[in-house]
């Protein structure tokens, strides 16, 4: 098994059914990734630290986590949810590779993501309320005049 964790991807068309993620040119994986083999984009669920710093290799210890084989791809055991692409489309993008892949299968659940912010993992706090701006500035300006 070949992984990378990547901070974020993209969805790009619905009809067919498109995802990107940027490659860095000097990844392990660059290679894998920009052949025409299938691929996963595992959606890691909040309690999959560890796979995410494992895989932006920042743990040094060898480790075989939980997957099963789809299509000679892995997939991760226990994830918010997966893609198994093919690939459509690579284009440059600086030191990156951009890589669309059609997406053949996907898979989610109700499990809550793990999110990441400048290389730190975190949980996805509760839903936040959608206040009008001007609205929530209203009601401290009429407390300011009386």
């Amino acid at each position: 098994m070949h992984a990378m964790t990547a901070s974020s991807f993209a969805a790009v068309s619905v009809d067919p059914q498109l995802v990107a993620v940027s490659i860095a040119k000097t990844a392990k994986s660059h290679a894998l990734l920009s052949s025409d083999n299938y691929y996963a984009i595992n959606i890691l669920a909040e309690h999959q630290g560890f796979h995410g710093h494992y895989f932006a290799n920042r743990i040094p210890e060898r480790w075989d986590p939980p997957h099963e084989w789809i299509a000679d791809t892995p997939i991760l055991t226990g994830t918010m949810g997966w893609f198994l692409c093919r690939r459509w489309a690579a284009y440059e993008g600086g030191d990156h590779t951009i890589l669309v892949g059609e997406a053949l299968q996907i898979h989610r659940t109700d499990e809550r993501p793990l999110v990441c912010n400048r290389g730190t993992f975190y949980s996805l706090g509760p839903p936040v309320e959608a206040v009008h701006p001007d609205l929530s500035h209203a009601g401290n300006s009429a407390e300011k005049s009386s």
